[in-house]
């Protein structure tokens, strides 16, 4: 009887990884390897080749250390994700979708942020791959069956509250920088010594991070099922996110400690930040169940994982 049920649980182990690799597909595997590949490789030529950046030292500063973060915490982060995935993980595709959107941001920093050099192309790279794999991924999802995978007393709109108050904060710092900089008709205080003709931090998440923040929000408030996918994936953006802004300001202060463009003083605060980050993460995750609440056995959501053939 014990071996029966052992070979029964692993030919449903089998199943939920073939059902969710089938509905998947290859693109979102192939481009995001590709993502995975040229992020790693952007990230190390970024820290071994100093001598190929341009700009202000403060700025070469922070972009090695933001390289760094790409390196040591999102590439393994996609990675595992990607792996996990394959093996039938449900919450494998919410951390893959915040690794791909973490390393997208930091593609746009790299590309506009950074004086043009040698680099060019793998910042390129870095801003599209992970555009297009998050594209396939997310036409691709099984939103529905992931959603029912949620513990029915999850705090949805906590943890959109979270997201929102974070993202208020910045906005609210973003203003203060902007406003009085588009009233006056002298260059932008903000600017002064980044080398940068506009911010291209400021565009992201105003014209992007904020409303999508908002609209998050409003799917939690509904408790509609793209809620779970897009709070599963900033949470983990979130939290990357807060560690590389504590590694990038200290990397840029190390660079020029006479900068007033970093502060050395903030980084035990996104340090704690990124302990928080992590814990809300870790607490949305672990809100999902292993198989759905529908059938203990994990066929019925199987079967939405694999589509409408159901699983091969």
């Amino acid at each position: 009887m014990a071996t029966f049920a052992g070979v029964r649980h692993r030919s449903l182990i089998r199943i939920r990884s073939t059902a969710l690799s089938d509905r998947l597909g290859r693109a979102p595997y192939i481009l995001s390897i590709a993502a995975l590949l040229d992020a790693a490789v952007t990230s190390a030529a970024s820290l071994l080749f100093r001598d190929v950046l341009r700009g202000p030292e403060v700025g070469i500063g922070s972009l090695q250390g933001t390289a760094l973060v790409v390196l040591v915490v999102a590439v393994p982060v996609l990675a595992a994700s990607m792996l996990l995935a394959e093996r039938g993980s449900a919450r494998a595709l919410l951390t893959w979708i915040g690794a791909l959107v973490y390393i997208a941001y930091q593609g746009v920093l790299f590309l506009f942020a950074t004086p043009f050099n040698a680099f060019f192309f793998l910042y390129v790279a870095m801003l599209s791959l992970p555009v297009w794999s998050l594209l396939a991924l997310l036409s691709r999802l099984p939103v529905q069956a992931i959603a029912d995978r949620f513990d029915p007393r999850t705090h949805l709109r906590v943890f959109a509250g979270y997201l929102a108050v974070s993202m208020g904060l910045f906005v609210l710092m973003w203003l203060r920088a902007t406003v009085p900089a588009v009233l006056s008709t002298e260059p932008p205080a903000f600017l002064e010594g980044t080398g940068m003709t506009t911010g291209p931090g400021q565009i992201l998440d105003l014209g992007f991070f904020a409303p999508l923040v908002a609209l998050t929000a409003v799917l939690a408030w509904r408790r509609r099922p793209w809620a779970y996918i897009l709070i599963g994936g900033q949470l983990v953006m979130l939290a990357i996110e807060s560690a590389s802004i504590g590694v990038d300001q200290w990397f840029g202060h190390e660079a020029d400690p006479t900068s007033t463009l970093v502060s050395v003083d903030v980084v035990p605060v996104f340090a704690i930040l990124t302990v928080i980050g992590v814990a809300a993460a870790s607490a949305f995750l672990a809100s999902m169940s292993r198989t759905s609440t529908a059938d203990d056995s994990g066929l019925h959501i199987d079967a939405d994982l694999a589509g409408p053939n159901g699983p091969r």
